[in-house]
C-alpha cells in the first residue's frame, strides 16, 4: 500500500510540475512576412523577380520578331538555308530557356539562403525572449489546433524583432 501511495504521490507531482511551466505560441510565418526586415527581403525578391520577367518578355518580344522575319522569307530562301535558320532559332531559344531557367533558380536559391539566415537570427530572439519572459517553451501556432488567444505572443515577439533586426543584410 505505501509503494502505490508513494506512486501515486510521485506521479501527482509530476504532473504538477509540468502544468506549472510557461507555455505560449507565436506564428512564425507571420513575424517573417510582417516584419520590417521580413517586409524588405520581400521586397526586394518581388523586384528581383518582376525585373527577370521584364528582361524575358524583352527577349521573347525580339526572338519573336526573328521568328516572323524567318517565316516571311520561307518562300524566298531555299530549303536548307531556311532549315538552317529554323534550327539556328531552335538553338537560340534552347539557350534562351535555359538561361531564364537558370536565373529563376539562382534568385530562388538566393531567397532561400536569406530567409534562412533571416530565421536563425529570429531563432536567437526567440531563445533570448523566452529567457527575458521566463518562457519554458514556445510553439508554433502552424503545429496547434486551438489556443488561448492570452498565450498568443506573435505580436510581442513581432515588436521585438522589429527592434532588433531594422535592417537585414541582401548580399547581392
Amino acid at each position: 500500500m505505501k509503494k502505490i501511495s508513494f506512486f501515486i504521490i510521485l506521479f501527482l507531482c509530476i504532473i504538477e510540475n509540468s502544468f506549472s511551466q510557461n507555455i505560449v505560441y507565436a506564428n512564425l510565418d507571420k513575424i517573417i512576412k510582417t516584419s520590417i526586415a521580413g517586409k524588405n527581403i520581400t521586397s526586394f525578391f518581388n523586384k528581383k523577380n518582376e525585373e527577370l520577367i521584364k528582361k524575358i518578355k524583352n527577349d521573347e518580344k525580339l526572338i519573336r520578331e526573328k521568328e516572323e522575319k524567318i517565316i516571311s522569307q520561307k518562300n524566298i530562301l531555299e530549303t536548307n538555308e531556311f532549315d538552317k535558320k529554323i534550327k539556328n532559332l531552335s538553338e537560340e531559344i534552347k539557350i534562351f530557356n535555359n538561361e531564364n531557367k537558370k536565373q529563376l533558380n539562382d534568385i530562388n536559391l538566393q531567397r532561400d539562403e536569406v530567409t534562412k539566415s533571416f530565421i536563425i537570427e529570429i531563432n536567437k530572439i526567440l531563445k533570448e525572449f523566452a529567457e527575458t519572459n521566463k518562457i519554458d517553451i514556445i510553439l508554433s501556432s502552424n503545429q496547434m489546433l486551438i489556443g488561448k488567444s492570452n498565450l498568443d505572443v506573435t505580436s510581442d515577439l513581432l515588436k521585438v524583432v522589429d527592434d532588433k533586426i531594422r535592417k537585414f543584410e541582401i548580399k547581392k
